[in-house]
């Protein structure tokens, strides 16, 4: 049977001495339950009983499993001694064992109380040979037996449907705060990408172009060749404008939110080659793309634009007076692209520290295309190789690195 842990409540107690106080009342008005005692020898044991009955009322919701067999055996033996208070102790000992016993001993009292108002009733009507004899067992049975069972389990079944329903809404909070910390992560994990996504377009839009007017610039601070010093001006000017007009087109985008074309093609490698050589660096460029590329998509003109042109400021910035090679090559299913330096004699004038993105942000764009981008020391010097497929599905094929 179910205990529940716990303090005798105040409740409790009062029902107790109710009990024993009608049992008493009762019993002064000369109220019996069956008239004449049935076992004579009780009679004179009632106080006692009636008190022992009472008192473990208190113990039925913390102990049922003590208070249920005491409660019966006090409300049988107050029968049999002519007390009506039997009555009162038989209906709560019912009671108590379906409210407070367990689901399965709820159960069987409730199926026992059935099979025994029928069956007091069925002997009334064959002892007494009177069909009204039988159906006034039945109706004190069922008020005595039948009554608190199916009272007691409305109450069990009411009480266990408000515990499945507050189980049910904490729940439905708890999902619902699952939910909002989903959202949330998600929203951060949202704004991670955007802020990486704007990092990329910032560096590729800024950091490329500025390195090189950089380099360019320096280079003709060193030199008194006046016609140079016209060249690299006028790449210094090429790149400053094309740096403006990508930076407005971002800036736009940001504002009004809608996105923008993709900056650089291969057709401007050209320039930013020769841009490079004014400045001093000595570089082999080879293009053996069908056409020169030109008619490859935007998005892979625009990648292969951004890793020559990151790939040739890192080794302008990082390998002064390296000889540099700079390759583009149609292979299965996709374009090689490989640029090289020998390491370099100089050493590198100022600040060459970059700002960390540049090589996170070439394998970006190459694995956005499906394809992938790597770089590492060869020989004495720095490669950078990616490629970048062509079949459409964007999947490499047999060009893993």
């Amino acid at each position: 049977m179910h205990s529940t842990p716990g303090t005798i409540r105040r409740e409790d107690v009062v029902l107790a001495l109710a009990y024993a106080g009608l049992t008493w009342l009762l019993h002064s008005l000369g109220i019996t339950a069956t008239g004449a005692p049935a076992v004579p020898s009780l009679e004179p044991w009632w106080p006692a009983l009636a008190l022992a009955g009472s008192a473990v009322v208190v113990l039925r919701r913390s102990t049922t499993r003590v208070m249920v067999p005491v409660s019966l055996l006090a409300a049988v033996a107050l029968l049999l001694a002519g007390a009506a208070g039997g009555f009162f102790l038989l209906f709560e000992a019912v009671f108590s064992l379906v409210l407070f016993g367990t689901a399965k001993a709820a159960k069987t009292a409730e199926v026992a109380v059935l099979v025994l108002c029928a069956a007091g009733g069925a002997a009334a009507w064959l002892a007494g040979g009177s069909f009204a004899d039988g159906v006034v067992a039945l109706l004190a049975g069922a008020m005595v037996l039948l009554l608190p069972a199916e009272w007691a389990g409305n109450v069990r079944k009411a009480r266990e449907l408000a515990v499945s329903e507050g189980a049910r809404a904490a729940a439905i909070r708890g999902a619902a705060r699952d939910q909002a910390r989903l959202a949330a992560r998600e929203h951060e994990l949202e704004l991670a990408g955007a802020r990486q996504e704007m990092a990329r377009e910032l560096h590729d839009v800024l950091s490329s172009r500025l390195s090189a007017i950089a380099l360019q610039s320096a280079a003709a601070l060193n030199t008194a060749d006046p016609a140079l010093d016209r060249e690299v001006l006028a790449h210094v000017r090429r790149e400053s404008v094309a740096g403006l007009r990508d930076l407005n087109a971002m800036i736009r985008m940001l504002n009004a939110g809608e996105p923008r074309a993709l900056a650089g093609d291969v057709g401007d490698l050209d320039a930013v080659i020769a841009g490079h050589r004014a400045a001093g660096m000595d570089l082999e460029w080879n293009n053996a793309l069908p056409g020169g590329g030109e008619d490859l998509p935007g998005g892979t003109q625009a990648a292969i634009h951004r890793l020559i042109a990151e790939s040739l400021v890192n080794a302008g910035r990082h390998a002064a007076g390296a000889s540099v090679r700079a390759s583009l090559e149609e292979v299965p299913s996709g374009i090689r692209l490989r640029v090289a330096d020998d390491g370099g004699t100089e050493e590198p004038q100022g600040n060459t520290a970059g700002t960390g993105t540049g090589l996170p942000s070439m394998r970006a764009r190459a694995e956005q295309l499906g394809g992938y981008a790597i770089a590492g020391p060869e020989g004495h010097g720095w490669r950078v190789e990616a490629f970048l497929p062509t079949n459409g599905t964007g999947t490499v094929e047999n060009e893993a690195p």
